[in-house]
């Protein structure tokens, strides 16, 4: 049987320029300091070596985020690491729909990664990046949707699979 598989990772050239703004933020107060001009910092070594290990620690939390999704006959698995340690699986017997939605994730749930959103009953987003999500709607009501970067090849596969859910498209 087809089966789909992706990895999501957030893009190196974000993570860089999330990571340069503090950094230079924090460096050139320092370095005005150094050449008389006042600062409010009183120990920049200190203030330097703090900022450093908190830009080290924060860059290292977002290199560790990752969205696994899968696809196959026996349902749909996510995992988005850190807020799911174990594969999280949706059994076809669960899913009323299944389809590919193009979204707006800032505009819909207030930006990406997990999101829940309770008003208007958008339900959970779990989306690393981009404009494209398999939409889940379980039979309980629930509603997820998991980004993902590779449209036709879950497209194709969700195709395979449609006599197991009622398909919708949007």
């Amino acid at each position: 049987m087809k089966a789909f598989a992706e990895e999501q990772r957030i893009k190196r050239w974000v993570l860089t320029s999330l990571m340069v703004v503090p950094l230079v933020g924090g460096i050139v107060p320092l370095i005005l300091a150094e050449k008389g001009i006042p600062s409010f910092e009183s120990d920049g070594f200190w203030s330097l070596i703090i900022m450093l290990v908190s830009i080290t620690v924060a860059f290292i939390f977002l290199l560790s985020i990752k969205l696994n999704t899968k696809i196959n006959e026996q349902g749909v698995y996510y995992q988005y690491f850190p807020n799911n340690f174990s594969e999280k699986h949706i059994s076809w017997d669960d899913i009323e729909q299944c389809y590919i939605k193009k979204h707006n994730s800032i505009r819909t749930f207030g930006g990406y990664g997990y999101r829940r959103c309770f008003y208007p009953k958008k339900g959970l987003s779990i989306n690393i990046g981009g404009k494209f999500g398999i939409q889940l709607v379980l039979k309980n009501g629930k509603k997820i949707l998991i980004g993902t970067q590779n449209v036709k090849d879950a497209e194709r596969t969700l195709e395979t699979y449609k006599t197991k859910f009622k398909s919708v498209e949007n």
